[in-house]
């Protein structure tokens, strides 16, 4: 009923409510289920945006006093998006000018640091400090000079020893030749054998007569491709010569034409420099025909004495400029030297400076972004702070006056419960009998809930315990076969065998690794067959037998039945291991090569990487697709197919299949199917490590080496193992180690010590790029799982058996509380049956307590209001201090950030201010124009002027002396000066004809040399055919001579087919003989490669310490040029002292002046900004009232008198309604604060005109009188 009452009050308030303005100061004031209502505001209007038609704009705050049309909210909303934009764009414009102040304070800062340093090396520009300046240059020079001497000496000897590294590396590529030619060989002397072997066993013949049938039409073949081949090299031969001797002609006449276009072009230049002095000539032969005839005509005296006068004058000037440009000359020459070599030693320290700036810059951008974060923190704390502080003062200044209001009220109901007691005592009696027996059924209703809900409870605890208990039971299963398995494997893991090596063989490698001689290679290998030899990791010579089903001996067995290797009798398609048998191949390998490291250093470093597996995965098919003998060795053409842009081959070891394939003689069931089983893979691997071993002092233990390393290891290293397969039967297992594709050496520079040196950088390893794939060899993460799943099954065990006692005790406690329900309920029902009196007493409560009611909602309502402001003060105390604590830690962080900021500025200004000046060296250097052209031109000009001045003279006092001269000699005069003339003319036309004809000849010859040159290019890009021709026909001759070999073989063991049985046996003895022999020659060919091969590393050490000589000494160099360009920049200010202070100081008032400016023009846009800011709360706050406005139109009169919203009363103001005007048109009024963070409307209550509205409030007031009734306990 509370609530039904409220309605009704805001229902005859809203009715009865005139009209109303909300100011802008009481738009946060008023909380938000509450309407407040004032006086319109009077204040004139102070805007600069247009006001649209109906609101009254000032200072931030619009009124709305017109219902406003959808044109005037389109038109509202526009001049909100013009003002928006004017802020935006004059935002732009004020960080703009703030940018442009920020540098023109820089420029302040740097133009007054330069003025000091300039004041200072005015002081310090003494004759004894410049002339001491000198001497260190001096100094510096000659270290230099000797320096450079050193540093040639050193890089002739790094030449030296390049060139003989280079000498060596061709040795050993002839060493491979040999190699190479030398298995080719050996393949020949394998067939050979194999072949007298079937002879002798009485098998193979059919293949032997159709290998010779094959051999024949092969060698026909090749003989028609190596005719073709000759063709074509004839034919390429033709038209090479052919190009070549055009393309030799051309370079004739280009050479020809290039010769006669340098002639014309001299003979244009002589002949420019004829016409230009043939016009001079006529010009001045002009002039002296006229002043001839002036002299015989009696004119001209005064002009001719001026003249001679003008002349000798001018002779003494040109000869006194002549002699100041020749001392300009030489000055300007010495001056350009001492230039171009402190340009050249700044310009080396200023390449430096810029690495060292970059870096600064780097670090402190990052320092800024922080500090910028920082501040926006701070910023945002500060502002949080102030908000804080701001809403608690306002909610604390509304304290005393509610609190007022709370006591009068509380004074208003104390009178009136007095009246209400002695009605309560009266109807006492019957609210305590029906209270007993209320308070039955109360109890009896909670208890019949409780357990109600304990048989849920219970209900959901049987079903939760009956699935917990058959889950834990599972698990406990799974936990105890998760332990068997895990067992089982690592038993069978334990029992691998995997070579020991005694601690002889150690030390003797370690010494063999330090000192390569024979004599420690052959004491290593004499250790390394006694451990072996015989050894439980010796399987020993196979057991075989004849097969008379295969026609050939086979492998029944081997002697050492006790070593253990993977069982895994899965097939394998040896033309396609899958990418799991080459990882589980490749982690066998790991397991027996990392344990043979252990041993040797006592670490590893091998691991395998899904990139490891996929380019062996590649390599291996790549072998197999060359389809080359065994004997070929390692194919760097299939190494660098790894079909992988992340990692590259590092090194390989490689072994035959001997033991799969029956070593070669043997009758092997992998050659007929090419398939094998995991198995006889796992064996080739265990062989390989064995032979790597056993079996490599022919190789100087190189495989040995690659497999356990030359020293500890210190970094990881990936690695992948994998079996080929090639189309003839050459079975292949390869062992490769991989580096990251971009590996490489830097050449750092240790920050402590300064020195330079070598680091192998591979991001494939550095930066975690190669993830190791998991082992199923390492028993010890197996035995650290076998832990984990005997503490799973321990916990695994006790849950179940947890599980199983909480079932039976759900099942019982489910039981009880389903009884114990049933008896409560049968009670609850039968005490209500019993009459209920308590409504009877109710409505008797009520009429005693309606007086009471009205005073006890205002009371209630002005206690609401004072607990709800301390409520909101309190919340606004702990979000102030929250605030705080907020703005201590930004506090802190600003200060930190800023430090750091501060520290990286500083560093990045020390660099920045050492590269400015180095820079601003290199910039007056350059800045300063080379003085010697001028000067020489000058000089020339001068000495020109001063020839034609003397010439000037001698013609001027000619003249003169000509005045004097009788009639005769006058005319004489004339007619030589006439005669000249004529001659000028002459000599003038002729050449500037002759230059027309040497400008057309050189043009002519220019025109040709082009036209040859294009010839030439063209010539030149197309490429001779000769060589590609020739080598076709090498192929092809040497494929043919293999097919004449392969033929007289085949026709050899044709013709052995009927040969007795002694003649076989002689022909096997000899192609074995001929084997031994080969092999024996291969052998001694790679024993010497290997030699060759450790003089190359040799050579190439000696390479490296030259070159680290040669970069020390380059250090040095660079050293004493940064010290030579800082005594020459030095010196030069000293010298010029006087000249550098008073551009410091007209480049600080500059740079002064502009900041000026700057400051300005920030106000300027500061100014502007804040105007626009106010026209911006302006038009967004008319915005915003003439959108709500418009908006709440449409739905006044439901809002009026169906109010959803459950309001609190508002007392009206006798005062404030007098002043209210009662013929106030029917219009809401909004008014928005502009300056708040949210524009948010209270609406106003309406106006309808009438007086009868004062009836319905009175009405509304009488009301709520009966709408409210409250317990004893309530208002006690």
């Amino acid at each position: 009923m509370k609530k039904k009452t409220i309605k009704a009050t805001v229902s005859a308030v809203s009715i009865a409510a005139g009209f109303s303005v909300v100011q802008a100061d009481e738009v946060t004031a008023t909380q938000p289920n509450e309407s407040t209502l004032s006086v319109e505001s009077t204040s004139p209007s102070s805007t600069n945006i247009k006001q649209v038609d109906g609101v009254f704009v000032h200072n931030g705050i619009a009124t709305v006093t017109k219902t406003p049309t959808s044109e005037v909210v389109e038109e509202a909303r526009t001049i909100k998006e013009e003002t928006d934009q004017s802020v935006s764009n004059q935002e732009s414009a004020l960080e703009n000018a703030k940018a442009s102040e920020a540098t023109a304070a820089s420029k302040v800062s740097d133009a007054n640091v330069d003025l000091k340093n300039a004041e200072a090396n005015k002081e310090l520009a003494t004759p004894e400090k410049i002339e001491k300046t000198k001497n260190e240059i001096s100094e510096v020079k000659a270290d230099i000079e000797k320096k450079e001497t050193s540093l040639k000496d050193a890089s002739d000897k790094v030449l030296e020893a390049e060139k003989e590294r280079n000498q060596q590396s061709e040795v050993i590529k002839k060493d491979q030749d040999k190699i190479s030619e030398q298995e080719k060989k050996v393949s020949t002397a394998e067939e050979a054998v194999a072949t007298a072997q079937k002879n002798l066993d009485g098998t193979g013949a059919s293949e032997i007569i159709a290998e010779r049938d094959k051999a024949k039409s092969d060698v026909s073949e090749k003989e028609s491709a190596e005719e073709a081949a000759k063709k074509a090299l004839e034919n390429a031969i033709s038209e090479d010569k052919n190009k070549a001797e055009e393309l030799s002609k051309a370079s004739a006449d280009e050479k020809t034409q290039l010769s006669a276009s340098q002639v014309s072009a001299k003979q244009l230049a002589d002949a420019k420099k004829v016409a230009e002095e043939a016009a001079n000539a006529l010009v001045k032969a002009q002039k002296e025909k006229e002043t001839a005839q002036k002299v015989l005509d009696g004119t001209g005296v005064e002009e001719i004495l001026a003249e001679r006068d003008a002349a000798k004058k001018n002779l003494d000037a040109t000869t006194a400029t002549e002699n100041t440009a020749k001392q300009e000359l030489d000055r300007a020459k010495e001056a350009d030297d001492k230039k171009a070599t402190a340009l050249k030693n700044a310009k080396s320290v200023e390449a430096d400076q810029i690495k060292k700036s970059q870096e600064t810059a780097a670090n402190l951008s990052s320092a800024e972004e922080k500090q910028k974060q920082a501040q926006e923190n701070l910023k945002k704390a500060q502002e949080n702070k102030v908000s804080a502080q701001s809403n608690l003062d306002a909610s604390e200044s509304q304290l005393a006056q509610t609190i007022a209001n709370r006591d009068s009220k509380a004074n208003d109901l104390a009178n009136k419960q007095n009246s209400k007691i002695s009605a309560e005592e009266e109807l006492k009696t019957a609210k305590e009998n029906d209270a007993k027996k209320a308070s039955e059924i109360s109890a009896l209703t909670t208890k019949k809930n409780q357990e109600e809900a304990k048989v849920n409870e219970t209900s959901n605890e049987l079903a939760s315990a009956t699935s917990a208990a058959q889950e834990a039971k599972e698990n406990k299963e799974k936990a105890g076969q998760a332990v068997e398995t895990l067992n089982k494997q690592i038993a069978a893991i334990k029992n691998l065998t995997i070579p020991q090596l005694p601690q002889d063989v150690i030390d003797a490698y370690k010494a063999y690794l330090a000192d390569d001689s024979d004599a420690n290679k052959n004491a290593l290998n004499d250790l390394i067959q006694k451990w072996f030899t015989g050894s439980k990791y010796d399987f020993g010579t196979p057991e075989t037998e004849y097969s008379p089903e295969h026609q050939n001996i086979v492998i029944k067995g081997w002697p050492n039945k006790d070593i253990v290797l993977p069982i895994d009798d899965s097939e394998v398609d040896l033309d396609n291991l899958t990418d799991k048998q080459i990882e589980a191949l490749s982690q066998y390998y790991v397991l027996l090569a990392n344990n043979l490291q252990d041993q040797v250093w006592g670490n590893h470093d091998f691991i395998v990487t899904k990139e490891s597996v996929q380019g062996i995965k590649n390599i291996a098919k790549a072998y197999a697709d060359e389809n080359k003998p065994y004997g070929s060795g390692h194919s760097d053409s299939a190494l660098a197919k790894d079909g992988l842009e992340s990692i590259a081959w590092a090194g390989e070891n490689m072994s035959f299949n001997n033991t799969l394939l029956g070593y070669g003689g043997y009758y092997s069931e992998a050659k007929e199917t090419r398939k094998a089983t995991m198995s006889q893979l796992y064996r080739e691997v265990y062989d390989a490590v064995i032979s790597f071993i056993t079996n490599d002092v022919h190789a100087y233990f190189g495989h040995m080496k690659l497999m356990i390393g030359e020293k500890a290891p210190t970094k990881t290293c990936a690695v992948g193992a994998a079996n080929s397969f090639t189309a003839n039967g050459v079975g292949r297992m390869h062992f490769i180690k991989f580096k990251g594709q971009d590996a490489h050496l830097e050449y750092v520079k240790d920050e402590q010590t300064g020195e330079y040196h070598f680091v192998n950088v591979d991001d494939y390893y550095d930066k975690g790029i190669a993830k190791p794939l998991a082992t199923p060899f390492d028993t010890s993460k197996m035995e650290d799982e076998l832990t984990a799943a005997k503490a799973k099954q321990t916990a695994a065990n006790t849950a179940n058996d947890s599980a199983q006692k909480r079932l039976e005790k759900a099942k019982s406690e489910n039981d009880s509380s389903t009884k114990a329900l049933k008896e409560t309920t049968a009670k609850l029902d039968a005490l209500e049956a019993t009459p209920d009196q308590t409504p009877a007493a109710t409505i008797k409560l009520e009429n005693a307590t309606q007086n009471y009611n009205e005073a006890q909602t205002q009371f209630n309502k002005a206690q609401s209001a004072l607990d709800q402001l301390n409520a909101d003060i309190q919340s606004k105390r702990q979000s102030l201090a929250s605030a705080k604590d907020n703005l201590d830690q930004a506090t802190k962080a600003e200060v930190k950030a800023k430090s750091d900021l501060e520290k990286t500025k500083l560093e990045n200004q020390n660099a920045n201010q050492n590269l400015k000046q180095t820079q601003k060296l290199v910039e007056e250097l350059m800045s300063v124009p080379d003085q010697t052209p001028s000067a020489q031109k000058k000089y020339d000009t001068a000495k020109q002027l001063k020839e034609e001045a003397e010439t000037r003279y001698t013609k001027a006092q000619t003249a003169l002396d000509n005045l004097n001269a009788d009639l005769k000699v006058k005319q004489k005069a004339l007619e030589t000066a006439k005669e000249e003339l004529e001659k000028a003319k002459i000599a003038d036309k002729t050449a500037r004809k002759n230059l027309d004809e040497v400008t057309k000849i050189h043009e002519k010859h220019l025109a040709a040399l082009t036209t040859t040159r294009q010839t030439i290019a063209r010539l030149n890009s197309i490429s001779d055919k000769t060589p590609l021709a020739q080598k076709n026909l090498d192929e092809a001759s040497q494929k043919l001579i293999a097919a004449k070999t392969r033929y007289v073989k085949a026709q050899t063991a044709v013709d052995n087919l009927n040969a007795d049985i002694q003649t076989k046996q002689k022909v096997l003895a000899d192609a074995r003989a001929e084997l031994d022999k080969e092999l024996k020659v291969l052998s001694d060919l790679k024993a010497k490669k290997a030699t060759d091969e450790a003089e190359l590393r040799n050579r190439q050490n000696k390479v490296e310490e030259l070159k680290a000589k040669e970069s020390q000494i380059k250090n040095e160099i660079s050293k004493l040029k940064t010290n030579l360009v800082a005594l020459e920049t030095l010196l030069d200010h000293l010298e010029n002292a006087d000249a550098y202070l008073m551009k410091a100081k007209g480049a600080y008032d500059n740079a002064v002046e502009e900041h000026r400016l700057a400051l300005e023009n920030v106000a300027r846009e500061e100014a502007k900004l804040k105007t626009l800011l106010q026209d911006q709360l302006d038009a967004t706050a008319q915005y915003e009232a003439v959108r709500e406005a418009y908006l709440n139109t449409r739905t006044r009169q439901s809002e009026v008198f169906n109010d959803k919203v459950d309001h609190k009363m508002i007392s009206l103001n006798p005062a404030l309604e007098k002043s209210i005007s009662e013929n106030t048109s029917n219009e809401q009024v909004y008014s928005y604060a502009g300056n708040q963070a949210k524009y948010a409307a209270n609406r106003a209550l309406p106006n309808t005109g009438s007086i009868e509205n004062w009836l319905v409030f009175a009405m509304g007031i009488v009301l709520c009188s009966f709408g409210i009734s409250v317990s004893r306990k309530q208002r006690d």
